[in-house]
């Protein structure tokens, strides 16, 4: 990988700073979301899939410069859930130019925050950077933006109560690979994070997914509760993975979660 990276600079694709590449990938991205929204219906999926795989070399060349090892896979998570969840999420939005202006603009903003996070990951990975807790946070709150997005396309399917807790439980092993490495940034993919990811956070929310399955649970507050349950997870693991697994941390992470679910007990239409 390291011979990938020299190569590319030897050949002159990278004549650009990271600001401009970041703004370029940036632009690209967008556009492509907003003629998801423009083009004949049955090729908006297919669009939605071209997005979201150009969103991996595109990446690449954003920060191609010093990607070792498991960066490889790890940074790029985001980045790809990211624009998939959202371009998937827009066919559940009203048919409105303000509405398809408006989520536009976010992706925007957040497909730009996402790389300058992912940048810092890659920088802090060979030395330390003051920006790292910054980026973790950051990183953290798009994750959960994610999170909801796909928790709300995967319960409007109405899909069986198996097939949602085999496709969020698999999206958030996923995701808390990234989230719980951000914490130390190893070069290596450790036995550790696979547990915790896979066994802790994605069984964990998969089977509240599998309960709210049978629930006649709104959407938005099904998707909220899922969010909640993914952040208060792996708050706990990060706090366990840092050494500061207290007791006011944990407490912390479990307020979130009941106030959530006693939102979306109120919310709940029972008969």
């Amino acid at each position: 990988m390291k011979r990938f990276s020299a190569i590319l600079r030897r050949k002159g694709y990278i004549l650009l700073d990271k600001r401009q590449r970041f703004a370029i990938q940036t632009i690209v991205l967008t556009v492509g979301i907003l003629l998801t929204q423009l083009i004949w219906e049955d090729f908006r999926f297919v669009m939605v899939i071209l997005l979201s795989v150009a969103t991996y070399p595109l990446t690449v060349w954003s920060l191609t410069e010093d990607i070792l090892g498991t960066e490889w896979l790890l940074l790029f998570i985001l980045p790809v859930f990211f624009v998939a969840s959202l371009s998937l999420f827009y066919f559940l939005l009203p048919g409105r130019w303000f509405t398809r202006l408006t989520v536009t603009l976010v992706f925007a903003i957040g497909m730009y925050a996402i790389l300058l996070v992912e940048n810092i990951y890659n920088v802090a990975l060979s030395r330390s950077i003051q920006l790292l807790r910054a980026a973790q946070s950051v990183g953290l709150l798009l994750t959960l933006v994610v999170v909801f997005l796909c928790s709300n396309i995967v319960y409007s399917l109405r899909l069986p109560f198996w097939m949602n807790l085999f496709v969020l439980g698999i999206i958030c092993s996923v995701l808390a690979m990234q989230s719980l490495w951000s914490v130390k940034l190893e070069e290596k993919l450790t036995k550790p994070l696979y547990i915790y990811s896979f066994l802790v956070v994605g069984l964990g929310v998969g089977e509240l997914v599998l309960a709210l399955s049978f629930w006649p649970i709104p959407n938005a507050s099904y998707s909220l509760l899922i969010t909640a349950s993914y952040y208060a997870l792996v708050g706990v693991v990060q706090q366990h993975f840092l050494g500061r697994l207290f007791s006011n941390n944990i407490r912390e992470y479990i307020l979130v979660f009941v106030f959530s679910f006693i939102l979306t007990f109120f919310t709940t239409k029972w008969g």
